[in-house]
């Protein structure tokens, strides 16, 4: 739960820091490349601060998959901070992900070919940290023009970011609307945060699964404590009946032992999980909730720890334990001490 809203707190961050619009065409309800020529028309409308056009692509570079980005210089993110050297300010010039740069040996005035049989020959000006978000260890920046002749798109853009003014994104949207001789697919700051939150919702299904696995291996614990090899035990309450408790006493003290331990196994879990996702960076498991990074990953994995979580450990061992225990104590109480001791 702790790697889900972590991954989930810098999805949301990165739509904040995003722009109010992203335009693409419409082909048959999917996002489809823009053409450039309609920038200028698009730039003119009212409410409009800036556009950005950008280039997406997926391209090799040596053995490993790079997430290449094409934006023309001076529009990187403000997430994008170079930790080495400066962003890039003309063609032929690229900002690359820390963890690309460490597995390849990459520092700043290094060259490199990317794109393959239409690559590029690219000098890095900047390394940006990989920690400012899970995907910029495979990432890369580069002029848009030059992500153009990479991918063969010509002219056209993936998509326009466009940054309106507070207020205008209705207004926006309806004059791309108007634009003739296009069919747009506009999707606002606001739908992109709802695609977001119904992805996470699907995926706190594994969460359920993983508690309803949790429930199965407490059964077996509930009949233990509820019966089965618990001779011990009620010796143990025969031998205090017969010392002269009242069974109510005797239920308290069950109720005080769960009490006890509910309160331990909470903050154990808590440390535990705390201790894995900082010490261990969810070695193993983060690549359940974070698709390909591996055994080992290669950036910090983003964890939350709220307190929700940690209740919820603490009602269900409660519930558990008092289930499994109350009522088998009970039974063990309200027979002679003579036989209980047997």
């Amino acid at each position: 739960m702790a790697i889900s809203e972590g991954v989930k707190a810098e999805s949301m961050a990165s739509v904040m820091e995003g722009a109010d619009i992203y335009l693409t065409l419409d082909q048959y309800g999917k996002n489809a490349p823009v053409p450039l020529k309609y920038l200028p028309e698009v730039k003119k409308i009212n409410g409009v601060m800036r556009v950005v056009p950008r280039v997406l692509g997926r391209t090799y570079l040596g053995d490993s998959l790079a997430v290449v980005v094409g934006i023309p210089a001076g529009e990187l993110p403000p997430s994008v901070e170079c930790v080495d050297g400066k962003p890039f300010s003309s063609r032929g010039e690229a900002v690359i992900g820390v963890g690309l740069a460490r597995h390849f040996n990459f520092s700043v005035g290094h060259a490199f070919m990317l794109g393959g049989v239409n690559g590029r020959m690219l000098k890095i000006t900047g390394l940006f940290k990989a920690d400012s978000s899970i995907w910029a260890s495979d990432l890369i920046f580069i002029p848009f023009e030059d992500a153009s002749d990479i991918f063969r798109t010509g002219e056209l853009a993936t998509d326009f970011l466009i940054y309106v003014r507070p207020g205008y994104t209705p207004a926006v949207a309806e004059a791309l609307k108007k634009i003739e001789g296009a069919s747009f697919r506009i999707q606002s700051k606001e739908l992109v945060k709802q695609y977001f939150n119904k992805g996470f919702t699907l995926k706190g299904g594994i969460f359920t699964a993983l508690y309803t696995v949790a429930f199965a291996l407490a059964i077996p614990a509930l009949l233990v404590s509820s019966g089965f090899g618990l001779s011990e035990r009620k010796r143990e309450i025969g031998i205090l009946k017969a010392t002269g408790w009242q069974t109510s006493e005797v239920l308290e003290m069950v109720v005080f032992e769960n009490l006890i331990i509910s309160l331990s196994a909470a903050p154990l879990a808590l440390l535990i999980a705390f201790l894995w996702l900082k010490g261990l960076n969810g070695l193993f498991i983060a690549q359940f909730f974070i698709a390909e990074i591996g055994l080992f990953p290669p950036f910090n994995v983003p964890a939350r720890f709220l307190p929700v979580p940690a209740f919820l450990s603490f009602f269900f061992s409660l519930i558990l334990t008092m289930v499994g225990s109350l009522y088998s104590s009970w039974r063990a109480a309200v027979i002679p001490p003579a036989e209980a001791m047997k």
